[in-house]
């Protein structure tokens, strides 16, 4: 459900009457999901909980990949005083500055 036409108090004064149901129709067009208007613009307005939830969602994703580059960083530390288990081969022959470096 989508909270628009509603303007910003959820009364929908001085929009146009055809406003939300066009944008949500283009919306459900481009994203391919099945949209729809807000039954109630005043809590659909008010209420945070999806935003939330997605915001929990994507903080999960994000200390796990962290944790995952992490690992790899530290797996591939040294070579004199790190684990170096994880060896990448060499696949360029390094920079300009730095030779050597890959």
């Amino acid at each position: 459900e989508l909270p628009l036409g509603g303007t910003a108090v959820g009364t929908g004064i001085n929009t146009h009457p055809n406003f939300a149901a066009k944008v949500i129709e283009r919306i459900a067009e481009v994203t391919s999901l099945p949209l729809r208007e807000a039954s109630d613009h005043f809590a659909a307005q008010g209420g945070k909980e999806e935003v939330v939830a997605a915001s929990g969602a994507l903080k999960t994703a994000a200390v796990a990949l962290f944790k995952i580059a992490n690992d790899i960083r530290h797996l591939g530390s040294g070579p004199r005083c790190g684990l170096g288990e994880l060896q990448l081969p060499a696949v360029q022959p390094g920079s300009s500055i730095m030779p050597g470096k890959v």
